[in-house]
């Protein structure tokens, strides 16, 4: 681009502060709900070796460990829980088939489980004298192994030893039952295949003896006890049967056996029988007496089946028809006439025969209801005397029913025993368990660990998660600056441009150019094919004039001539917070770029504790700015050609011992303001803010200053202590260069390649 067209473009642009008040003044997004895959993606790549790396270790522990681990095989036996028999069984119980219960099966699970079952397993196979369960104590390299004697028994375990077996032995056993089943498998883990298959096999046959072995002394014992009881309980029972016999013969209670098949007063009985009588006579009565007030009050209409026999009901209907055929002669014949005179005979003779049979019906009820009355009366009559000599029977009878219970509980309980004892003889004879071996041991062919794949997988897995831990911790606890964003959030200063690492230029995508081969050469050996040396790398090479360091440069140029509205500022000073950041080759080639638009550009090195800008454009530094300040009149005759035109460089000259007494004397400030006159731009390479107080000496005679930040490497808290060393000195910061920024790590290098299309990529060394 030509130079007016350039200066053209940058008067059109507005200022950097002026862009940043602008941003400043939108308001910030909000806040996506849920989190950003991408930022923890980018996170993730540039934390990809932390990642790796634990995974790897986390990897190869797991493999060393699991190649060193013992294999371990696992021996399993199916076993059957019947529901449990009682102790003494009934003929029935025998043959029926129960339900297990829940809690009965979690009993025979811990019993299977139990310290005496594991004791008797271990004392039967010698366990305890194993290696496999003992091993020998940890000794000590420069221990002696006691020698025992040919002749001297082996040694007993101690009960320390027997509860370290006992423990080890509970913790290979597994007990896992089978769900919606009465099966239950068990497992035991051992170094020893068919050890384990036999431990299986003594544990269910212990098992199995141990239950039998409960409930034969169960059955005995309760088989002595019936026996025992037996004896009294039938001295007991024909006692209480004596004792009632006399009572009853004694008081002259005579008892009969119904139908249940108890006995029952004679007293009583008949009572029972009069009261029915009695229910029925009065029933009788109430149905007798019903009609008999209908009779009284005539109403012959509501008695049905009394006054509508047949007979009645032929003379009615015969009544009604002779009634009809008068009706029909009435209107045509006087009552004298001779069919009237017959029709009304034969009405009359009706009438009367219908009456007759009526009142004879009502004496027949009147007749019956009489007799109903008289037959209650003596069924009553006879029930309250048995009524008065059954409770003279039932004052007599407390006694005896209460001697008659004690004789019917005392039988039944001599009946219940003697059942109980003859049943318990019998299931004695019987040696048979509930519980039976489904499936026996057998020792396995192969080992159930270690589990090579599962472990290494899990290892892995662990490595990989807590890879990505410390890699998030990392990010958390890393408190530098690394990009623009970061830049205006804690220092509220613009990033004026964004200067690309080594490592970034260096990457390679697919489909895109590789960095030339001259340059990479040449940065080995610190020589570039323009001649610098040293490791320096200038914007102004041939192989560098389209880069991304020349677009980051010019990018940089940009903003400092659009910095202030007014004009740029034409004295400029570079500081860091500490040493190392790149400020040296910032500001060379940031002069080269404003040469590059026509400007003059003088370079001063004001650095006089470590100057350097001899060696970027490889001048001779016997004489500089220390001998102007020290009293050299003329600066002019200092400066030296750079090799550019345009681009002057006063260096430091010899290093003074008393750098901040020269830099803050009035002729450092005269230099500036001559050399303003002379040139378009003054540059000054200053020393870190932080070390030493050159710095902010510098920065008060200058128009602006520039902070260069190395990103990813500059804490935060001296970043923002630089800054406010410059606000305290009044100094005008018109914003911060990111140096060192690896593109890769947030994208930018990635989107700076697909606008660039076939654009080149080079390299660059940034070094102060």
């Amino acid at each position: 681009m030509e130079p007016d067209k350039i200066r053209l473009f940058d008067r059109a642009l507005p200022s950097s502060e002026h862009r940043l008040e602008l941003l400043r003044g939108y308001p910030e997004p909000e806040a996506e709900n849920g989190p950003d895959l991408r930022v923890y993606w980018r996170i993730l790549s540039k934390r990809r070796w932390t990642v790796l790396s634990i995974a790897l270790v986390a990897f190869t522990v797991v493999a060393i460990a699991t190649v060193k681990e013992k294999p371990v095989y696992r021996a399993s036996a199916m076993l059957e829980i019947e529901q449990e028999n009682p102790n003494i069984v009934t003929v029935q119980e025998l043959f029926q088939l129960q339900n297990v219960s829940d809690d009965y099966l979690e009993t025979q699970y811990k019993i299977l489980q139990s310290d005496s079952l594991a004791r008797a397993v271990i004392a039967k196979l010698g366990l305890d004298k194993a290696a496999e369960f003992n091993p020998p104590p940890r000794r000590w390299p420069w221990q002696k192994k006691a020698q025992p004697a040919a002749d001297d028994p082996p040694p007993s375990p101690s009960e320390a030893q027997q509860q370290a077996v006992l423990r080890d032995f509970k913790s290979r056993l597994d007990i896992e039952p089978i769900r919606r089943s009465r099966l239950v498998q068990v497992n035991f883990d051992s170094h020893d295949a068919k050890l384990a298959a036999g431990i299986v096999n003594a544990l269910s046959a212990a098992y199995i003896q141990q239950n039998l072995a409960t409930h034969w002394d169960a059955t005995q014992s309760a088989s002595q006890w019936l026996s025992q009881q037996l004896d009294g309980l039938k001295i007991k029972l024909e006692k209480s049967e004596d004792d009632l016999q006399q009572y009853a013969q004694s008081n002259g209670l005579l008892f009969l056996e119904n139908s249940a098949g108890g006995t029952e007063n004679i007293v009583d009985d008949r009572l029972r029988q009069l009261q029915n009588e009695l229910t029925q006579a009065q029933a009788e009565r109430y149905q007798k007496q019903s009609l008999f007030y209908l009779v009284e009050a005539g109403n012959y209409g509501a008695l049905p089946g009394v006054f509508d026999n047949k007979m009645m009901q032929d003379l009615t209907v015969k009544l009604a028809d002779l009634e009809q055929q008068k009706a029909q002669l009435v209107p045509n014949f006087q009552p004298s006439y001779p069919k009237m005179k017959e029709i009304q005979s034969q009405i009359d003779r009706t009438q009367a025969f219908l009456t007759q049979q009526r009142q004879q019906a009502a004496k027949n009820i009147s007749d019956e209801y009489q007799a109903a009355v008289r037959r209650e009366t003596l069924v009553q009559r006879a029930f309250d005397e048995q009524q008065k000599e059954a409770n003279i029977v039932a004052g007599k009878s407390v006694e005896y029913n209460i001697l008659k219970r004690e004789v019917d509980t005392n039988k039944q309980l001599y009946e219940g025993l003697l059942q109980r004892l003859k049943e318990a003889g019998v299931s004695a004879g019987l040696k048979a368990s509930n519980i039976r071996v489904v499936d026996p041991a057998v020792a396995p062919t192969s080992p159930v660990k270690p589990r090579v794949i599962l472990n290494l997988a899990l290892g892995l897995m662990l490595g990989l998660g807590f890879g990505v831990g410390m890699a998030f911790l990392q990010e958390h606890l890393d408190n530098t600056l690394k990009n623009p964003s970061e830049i205006e959030h804690f220092l509220r200063t613009p990033a004026l441009a964004l200067i690309p690492s080594r490592g970034s230029l260096l990457h390679r995508r697919n489909g895109h150019h590789e960095p030339r081969r001259a340059i990479l050469d040449g940065a080995e050996d610190g020589t570039l094919a323009n001649g610098s040396a040293n490791g320096w790398i200038r914007v102004d090479s041939r192989e560098l004039e389209h880069s991304v360091l020349s677009e980051a440069f010019r990018g940089l140029r940009t903003s400092v001539l659009l910095s202030t509205a007014s004009r740029p500022p034409r004295s400029l000073a570079f500081v860091s917070a500490a040493p190392g950041e790149g400020k040296t080759t910032i500001c060379c080639n940031l002069a080269i770029s404003l040469v590059q638009l026509g400007k003059r550009v003088l370079i001063v090195d004001g650095d006089m504790r470590r100057p350097s800008i001899h060696d970027f454009f490889h001048l001779d530094r016997a004489a500089g700015l220390v001998n102007y300040l020290t009293g050299n009149d003329n600066w002019r005759s200092l400066v030296q050609p750079s090799g550019l035109k345009g681009l002057d460089c006063l260096v430091c000259g010899p290093v003074p011992p008393n750098p901040s007494e020269l830099l803050s004397s009035e002729r450092m400030q005269s230099l500036i303001n001559d050399a303003m006159s002379d040139y378009n731009f003054v540059l000054l390479d200053s020393p870190p803010l932080l070390n030493v107080a050159d710095g902010r000496i510098l920065i008060t005679g200058v128009e602006g200053a520039i902070l260069v930040v190395r990103g990813g490497a500059t804490q935060r808290e001296l970043v923002k202590r630089a800054q406010v060393y410059v606000s305290e000195v009044g100094a005008h910061l018109i914003g911060v260069v990111l140096n060192a920024i690896d593109f890769r790590e947030d994208g930018y290098y990635e989107r700076y390649y697909d606008y660039r299309g076939e654009g080149e990529q080079e390299e660059i060394s940034v070094k102060s």
